[in-house]
């Protein structure tokens, strides 16, 4: 009887993790800059990328904007979801483009009105302090009314680097169709160079032979 309730017992806690599971892993590094991500469209052509309001905790005046660096075009509409509006959670908006097409690589960008002409970019290289400030993680819960989605969450860092706390949810939201993957560091292909050229080495001596 023992071993009965014993198993009972672990399969309801097994149910109940998967009941409760959180819809998404916050950034767990706060204080540090998250390393970039390679953002890539993953949709139909001819469709776009749905985005829903998530939460917010700056205070400053924010808006997002996403550009399609495959096309160097950004997506319409831009400057949306001013978190200091009126908006709740599961708003939504539709991001597209006629050049949209599956594979396109993605900046996602954010205007603080406290900096006027400075850029907050998923890409370091667009960022006026070089670093990365959107979090990329997969989601698959509720929002709002919408019930489940499973999706992309970005939360975004809307202050310069020496003001930032780095925990990346200022600005968060939850997107469809596109997929995040780690940017390789520079070192990483300088390694994968140096095997490619170690293993051409040993060929030519295995038919040198």
């Amino acid at each position: 009887m023992r071993l009965s309730l014993l198993a009972l017992a672990s399969v309801l806690a097994a149910g109940s993790t998967t009941l409760y599971a959180a819809p998404f892993a916050p950034y767990s590094n706060v204080g540090h800059p998250d390393s970039p991500s390679t953002i890539t469209f993953n949709g139909a052509t001819g469709t776009g990328i749905t985005a829903y309001f998530y939460s917010v905790s700056a205070a400053d005046t924010d808006t997002i904007s996403i550009f399609d660096a495959t096309t160097s075009t950004f997506l319409s509409p831009q400057g949306v979801f001013n978190n200091q509006a009126p908006i709740t959670v599961g708003s939504s908006v539709t991001f597209t483009s006629p050049s949209l097409h599956n594979g396109d690589t993605l900046v996602f960008d954010l205007y603080n009105t406290s900096f006027p002409g400075d850029v907050f970019s998923s890409n370091p290289a667009t960022s006026p302090d070089g670093d990365s400030h959107a979090y990329f993680t997969a989601f698959n819960g509720t929002i709002g009314a919408y019930g489940t989605i499973n999706g992309t969450y970005v939360g975004m860092e809307d202050l310069p680097a020496n003001q930032s706390d780095w925990d990346y949810n200022d600005d968060t939201f939850v997107f469809t169709s596109v997929n995040a993957a780690p940017t390789p560091e520079p070192s990483t292909f300088a390694l994968l160079g140096t095997g490619l050229l170690g293993a051409a080495g040993a060929l030519r001596r295995k038919f040198a032979r």
